[in-house]
């Protein structure tokens, strides 16, 4: 799914986090099978399926990275295929944490670049 915008819903005393997004197609069922599950090959879908969802459904962040496959006798076709961004929860970690010590005053930054508390 593409993310194109956030809002947010005010219902009576409530405050609804929503996102606007673009599904993409599902993967092509051939080079999903030949790569043995890893490559996930997929259509942008554009305007034509568009969705509201709760801020809260969203589990991870990826990229999906253009590429145009040549599967058998077809043309290729622009694709995009998806990428996971490692290390996404543990740079959030290090942000609370930079956070953390930031807020300190008595922080000093020692030798090798390590925190001193």
């Amino acid at each position: 799914m593409e993310v194109y915008f956030f809002v947010l819903l005010a219902c009576v005393d409530v405050e609804i986090p929503v996102v606007l997004i673009s599904l993409y197609s599902s993967p092509h069922a051939d080079l999903l099978h030949i790569s043995s599950n890893t490559l996930c090959s997929c259509e942008y879908q554009g305007d034509k399926d568009l969705w509201f969802i709760d801020v809260k459904m969203i589990q991870a962040i990826v990229a999906m990275v253009p590429h145009k496959p040549v599967i058998g006798p077809q043309e290729p076709t622009e694709c995009y295929f998806l990428v996971e961004k490692p290390g996404f929860d543990i740079s959030q970690m290090a942000r609370v944490e930079e956070e953390l010590l930031g807020d300190s005053e008595e922080s000093t930054v020692g030798p090798n670049n390590t925190a001193v508390l």
